[in-house]
């Protein structure tokens, strides 16, 4: 059972976070998977849209965790899992804009440094430079073309909210996905 998951009704509640655990994971730099002490590396468990624009609303994990869950979660290992809306609690501590969609892939992105920034609705977190990242598609390694059809799903998505911001935010998510394809699997 992760760390991080509700206990609604003495129900685990998979899609929504535990009342403080998002406080503890950031001050007490907490693996939000198992819940113990993160070491120098963090891993975020974060679909190709986050890779995109480099932020997630999730604390990160061990490796091993991170491993775990794209190996073993329901909704990182079947792409076609829709999110569960019903009865969703209206209080679910989730910070952004949630994308309304099963990526179908998974990226472990494994880098030294990330930062917490507060937004409207909560916390996100900035992700710092990249070590390594592994892709996982169906609990196992992600091949290029898997990935590379995922972007190009969750583009539109991103590409509507950078028409609203206007020509600015537009330059800069073509920027954000020029750096993108580096980062790809070979």
């Amino acid at each position: 059972m992760p760390w991080f998951v509700a206990w609604l009704g003495g129900v685990p509640d998979f899609r929504c976070i535990g009342l403080g655990k998002l406080v503890k994971a950031i001050h007490q730099r907490c693996c939000w998977l198992c819940g113990e002490p993160l070491g120098v590396w963090q891993t975020y468990a974060i679909g190709p849209m986050c890779i995109v624009n480099r932020v997630t609303s999730e604390p990160p994990s061990h490796l091993d965790c991170a491993e775990y869950a794209a190996r073993a979660c329901l909704f990182l290992t079947k792409p076609g899992m829709r999110r569960n809306e019903k009865d969703l609690p209206e209080e679910r501590n989730v910070a952004g804009v949630m994308i309304p969609r099963n990526p179908g892939v998974v990226a472990l992105w494994i880098t030294r440094s990330s930062k917490p920034f507060n937004v409207s609705n909560g916390v996100l977190f900035d992700l710092g430079e990249p070590e390594r990242i592994l892709w996982y598609c169906e609990g196992r390694n992600a091949m290029r073309a898997e990935v590379e059809a995922s972007v190009a799903s969750g583009l539109p998505l991103l590409e509507a909210g950078a028409n609203k911001g206007g020509p600015d935010a537009i330059k800069e998510l073509s920027q954000c996905i020029a750096s993108t394809q580096p980062l790809l699997p070979a």
